[in-house]
């Protein structure tokens, strides 16, 4: 009956440690919108869409190590039953996994807005280093970017379906 209270404990660790994970990623979430305000950037879908393939990634990691941790949990109760060795009963894998997903979240939150834009300038700033050498300077660059401005600009001709026989 003991081992079952444990098992009991070590189940409501495990749901508390999805709970919490949640908990950190909406934070998350909530601390990107809210450094994007602040930098007047235009929040899209894609940033959402970002949160829930980080759920997705988190949790598929987590259940993962769960299923890991059940089978040590069992293995542990095999012994306890058919040879007496008391080992004590925690979900370790489970444990580490959101170690590092707290890790990843609270530095993401903690993180400044000014680092992003730093980080997004120095972007900016390889592609366009490799444009210009791809055309072989800036004078081309600036060519080829004036030619496909004015293709854009000209207008189509349109098809004439009035002469179409059907």
């Amino acid at each position: 009956m003991e081992r079952l209270t444990t098992l009991m404990f070590c189940g409501g660790i495990i749901l508390l440690i999805y709970i919490a994970i949640l908990i950190l990623i909406f934070c998350d979430l909530r601390a990107g919108v809210r450094k994007a305000k602040k930098r007047n950037e235009y929040r899209t879908s894609d940033g959402y869409k970002r949160t829930i393939e980080k759920i997705s990634k988190y949790f598929n990691m987590t259940f993962a190590l769960t299923v890991i941790d059940l089978l040590q949990l069992s293995l542990i109760m095999f012994l306890f039953h058919f040879y007496q060795r008391d080992i004590i009963m925690i979900p370790w894998f489970t444990l580490i996994a959101f170690g590092y997903i707290c890790f990843v979240e609270i530095k993401s939150i903690w993180e400044p807005a000014d680092i992003k834009e730093k980080k997004q300038m120095n972007d900016y700033r390889r592609m366009l280093l490799s444009l210009v050498r791809e055309y072989g300077g800036v004078d081309k660059l600036m060519e080829a970017l004036n030619n496909s401005s004015r293709e854009q600009q000209e207008p189509k001709e349109e098809a004439d379906f009035n002469n179409v026989e059907f």
